[in-house]
């Protein structure tokens, strides 16, 4: 199961992976000599997509356009739209600070489900106190709707992997 997951987020950085072929060494470490920032901005590009102007005000890679942002209702490139995805990441990483190499781990998981979530959580108590038995609270933001979706838990059990040092 590791392995098809890995798989995947190598196909995400462009690294052909046939299904029949176990992902190589070489593989793995290209994807994990990324820094961490480019890992979580992959990551996130993968989950979230490239909205059109019929998603406004949510444009780019998930951004939701505030009342004094510039943003105009229109398609942004990929280049626009992962500078979108670094600018509000970086954003969030810096209100994490306090939270050292977590920070980014923290900052992807709100860049999806909101900040004051993650500011109330279990997960952010059990970091504060120190404690680094996190994988169940983590994966505990997998529920939409009330139903716990599959490709939410996926998201989470590869954003621990790739960033997460226990």
């Amino acid at each position: 199961m590791k392995q098809l997951f890995i798989a995947l987020i190598l196909s995400l950085c462009g690294i052909a992976v046939q299904a029949a072929k176990p992902v190589t060494d070489s593989q793995k470490t290209h994807l994990m000599s990324l820094p961490p920032f480019e890992r979580a901005c992959v990551l996130i590009r993968q989950y979230e997509t490239l909205h059109s102007p019929k998603h406004w005000p949510t444009i780019a890679y998930g951004h939701v356009v505030k009342e004094d942002e510039r943003y105009t209702k229109r398609q942004y490139s990929h280049a626009e739209a992962n500078a979108i995805l670094k600018k509000d990441l970086g954003k969030l990483c810096a209100s994490y600070r306090d939270f050292g190499a977590d920070s980014l781990l923290l900052a992807c998981l709100a860049y999806n489900v909101g900040v004051s979530k993650v500011n109330k959580s279990r997960l952010v108590k059990k970091l504060k106190s120190g404690r680094r038995d996190i994988y169940k609270d983590y994966t505990s933001f997998c529920i939409y709707h009330g139903r716990r979706l599959e490709a939410l838990f996926k998201r989470r059990w590869l954003e621990l992997e790739l960033l997460f040092k226990p």
